[in-house]
């Protein structure tokens, strides 16, 4: 497994954190927890030193599947079911407004925004994130008026096109 690949749960892993069907052993189901769609293996795997948990731990939830590839490092070839992205300033451009987009729904919806942030989990590239601007815009609009939700929207569309 390569350590600049990126998982994200599935639905089924989503399902499993909620349901707690499969009686994961705590350190899968930790592991699982921390794997975010937006840290790569590497990165997961430092963070979760304390379970001594190591990449097979990784391939046996993806086996199982719990997670799923989103994309690989640039360097890397595609093998996963998501279009990955073309070079290493759309993974950037990629990474950065999906957090401004996750920041902007914890900060101003919260609790509401919880079927959003779902969405956003699933976004896998520039494309994801661009199609669910309209409905953050929306839910935006709704929660702070058009004057405050404007200028966030503009700058989630600044990002998500240009990378600014």
């Amino acid at each position: 497994m390569n350590p600049g690949e990126i998982y994200a749960k599935t639905d089924e892993g989503v399902r499993e954190l909620k349901e707690r069907q499969r009686n994961l052993p705590i350190a899968l189901r930790s592991l699982l927890i921390m794997v975010d769609g937006n840290r790569t293996v590497g990165e997961v795997l430092r963070r979760a030193r304390a379970l001594r948990v190591d990449p097979t731990a990784f391939a046996e939830l993806e086996r199982a599947g719990l997670i799923a590839k989103r994309f690989s490092a640039p360097s890397a070839t595609e093998s996963g079911t998501a279009p990955a992205p073309r070079s290493e300033d759309e993974v950037q451009r990629f990474l950065a407004a999906q957090q401004k987009v996750s920041d902007a729904i914890n900060a101003h919806l919260g609790f509401r925004g919880y079927l959003m942030m779902m969405r956003l989990q699933r976004a896998s590239n520039l494309r994801d994130l661009h199609d669910l601007l309209p409905d953050l815009a929306q839910a935006l609009v709704k929660r702070l008026g058009a004057g405050a939700a404007t200028p966030l929207v503009q700058e989630l569309q600044r990002l998500i096109a240009h990378g600014d």
